[in-house]
């Protein structure tokens, strides 16, 4: 299949998934479920209760001869490029698992082999096969990676597209765990990446969904808690075809003698101590170039990331000492940028919902951007409709109505005094939500300017509600009971209220004040990508192509080459 490069038109129509699971309403009580799971997870993840206190990292000599002998190679060398005696392809794929049916087009996507131009001799192409090594970049599943999600939303669809084209070669399974990871306490992490012991029972691929219902699934739960028991589980989460190497979620691999992959695992809040010790130790006794493997990115939306520059710091790397490669997820779009010998990649495109790119000037500038700030203007304007209709869940809906019901109470029983009051308490409390919601600690100032004057408009709209409708009844001579009036004034509040909320959320992400909650509540299923890499045999560095689908779910979609980049060691 050959490549052509992406295009930067502007498309507004986007095709949805209509098979169940569907992508995750964000708004909604499924969801909910994943936000609770959030905050249990975050109070309990602390210093002396972590799930990687029990891992035995991977001694990376010993991993690099396991993952030879899967592969083919000669298990005697000390790393993995020697070991085949060829390039080396690997294919990076993150945040996956959400709309199944968009699952399914990223996996069809990956199992392709590849045309491009070849920039080194004009008139000739550059094959591009399937990866040797299959690099999963965290977050596997939504809203909360469990195994039954990992199945469902990814293992079903995965295998769905390899099984077809499967080739007697066997591949090799890697990666490391995001936050949606850690909300189930990489218990489906494990099934799925730990190495399984040697003479362990046949286990066959995931080619059916587990259907258990989100209500009988907690009900179950609760059950078993009481009587103690436990809920069974799938004992491993089979991806066809590819063999998982690793016993913990971090690891060292040697890929060429002068490129080492450093893969790094966070938790909820930080790299902990035996990590650090590991990875450090390795790192100042390896002075060789470090691709490093980041659950999260050092830059986001033109800024640097909090948690990216805690990671950076903790594992000591000195960007003056020697060439980096930063590679993560977690923001769900494409972008590339590259300064002083340092190259940061952001791909997180393997099927969750988009997130945009920077819409404002004066904010750190990247090469490539995958949608640009163009397309993502464009996909912006549909989130205050899409919110008022319930299309992203009716969370805002059930909170803004209860908000709105003391002054609706109040014009029922007719006490203006009280109608007096109610919208300046409106106000104060929708402000302050608005006010947290587009990030009280980083600009304040800024976000107060927006959020309390939509708070103040938003309690107007009852008043502006009722006027308008008892002049529509009026004009159409219709007289219906006040309770009726009082009663339509109620629900037109709440809706046009939800529409005011999206419309908050757009403008927060328009000028630059916060950027995921109006793309998470649109939910998009467009922009899906992932990356394949070429490293080269004689060690000189690492190439890399951003394949994609514009609209992965429409007719004839068809693969773009979003990017292509090279990365070289001195020594090149």
């Amino acid at each position: 299949m050959r490549l052509e490069p992406a295009s930067g038109e502007l498309r507004r129509k986007f095709v949805r998934g209509r098979v169940s699971p569907r992508g995750v309403v964000w708004f909604g009580v499924r969801s909910f479920w994943g936000h609770l799971r959030h905050f249990l997870a975050a109070a309990i993840a602390t210093e002396d209760i972590d799930s990687r206190d029990w891992m035995n990292p991977d001694d990376p000599i010993d991993l690099t001869r396991r993952v030879a002998e899967i592969l083919g190679g000669t298990p005697d060398q000390s790393d993995l490029v020697s070991a085949l005696g060829r390039d080396l392809w690997i294919d990076y794929v993150s945040d996956t698992g959400d709309d199944v049916s968009v699952s399914g087009a990223v996996a069809r996507l990956l199992v392709e082999t590849y045309e491009v131009d070849d920039p080194t001799s004009p008139g000739r192409s550059t094959t591009l096969p399937r990866g040797d090594l299959l690099l999963f970049g965290g977050d596997t599943a939504y809203p909360v990676a469990t195994a039954q999600e990992i199945a469902n939303r990814v293992l079903v669809p995965f295998n769905q597209a390899i099984e077809p084209r499967l080739d007697g070669k066997q591949r090799v399974l890697l990666g490391i765990p995001g936050n949606h990871d850690w909300y189930d306490g990489l218990d489906g992490f494990g099934r799925m990446f730990r190495r399984r012991e040697a003479g362990a029972e046949d286990l066959r691929p995931s080619m059916l969904g587990v259907s258990v219902k989100m209500l009988a699934h907690y009900t179950e739960w609760a059950r078993e808690l009481v009587r103690g028991g436990k809920i069974e589980k799938p004992k491993a989460l089979v991806l066809s075809g590819y063999t998982p190497v690793q016993n913990a979620s971090y690891f060292v691999l040697p890929l060429t003698p002068t490129i080492h992959l450093y893969a790094v695992d966070r938790q909820l809040k930080t790299i902990d101590s035996h990590q650090r010790r590991f990875q450090v130790d390795w790192y100042r006794h390896n002075p060789q170039a470090a691709w490093v493997l980041l659950p999260d990115p050092l830059y986001r939306f033109g800024g640097a990331s909090p948690t990216g520059a805690a990671m950076v710091q903790g594992l000591g790397l000195d960007f003056a000492s020697r060439p980096h490669f930063l590679l993560s997820g977690d923001v769900h779009h494409y972008e590339r940028l590259a300064d002083d010998g340092l190259l940061h990649v952001i791909a997180g495109g393997g099927g969750a919902f988009l997130h945009p790119a920077p819409m404002f000037e004066g904010r750190l500038r990247a090469d490539v951007r995958w949608p640009n700030a163009r397309q993502s203007r464009a996909l912006l304007r549909g989130v205050p409709w899409k919110i008022a209709r319930g299309r992203s869940g009716f969370l805002p809906h059930w909170a803004l109505a209860a908000v709105f019901a003391p002054a609706w109470a109040a014009s029922s029983m007719g006490k203006p005094g009280l109608l007096a009051v109610v919208p300046l308490l409106i106000t104060l409390v929708v402000g302050t939500v608005f006010l947290f919601i587009g990030g009280i600690r980083r600009r304040p100032r800024a976000v107060a300017m927006l959020a309390y004057p939509i708070a103040a408009i938003t309690a107007a709209i009852p008043i502006v509600s009722s006027l308008l409708l008892t002049r529509l009844l009026f004009a159409l001579d219709f007289r219906p009971s006040a309770w009726v009036v009082a009663g339509a004034t109620f629900v037109l509040t709440v809706f046009a209220a939800a529409y005011l909320f999206g419309a908050y959320l757009a403008l927060l992400t328009r000028f630059g004040l916060e950027h995921t909650q109006a793309f998470t509540a649109l939910d998009h299923p467009g922009f899906k990508h992932f990356v394949r890499f070429r490293v080269r045999a004689d060690g000189s560095g690492v190439d890399g192509y951003c394949i994609g689908l514009v609209d992965p779910l429409g007719a004839g979609a068809t693969p773009v080459l979003v990017d292509r980049f090279e990365w070289r060691t001195p020594e090149a």
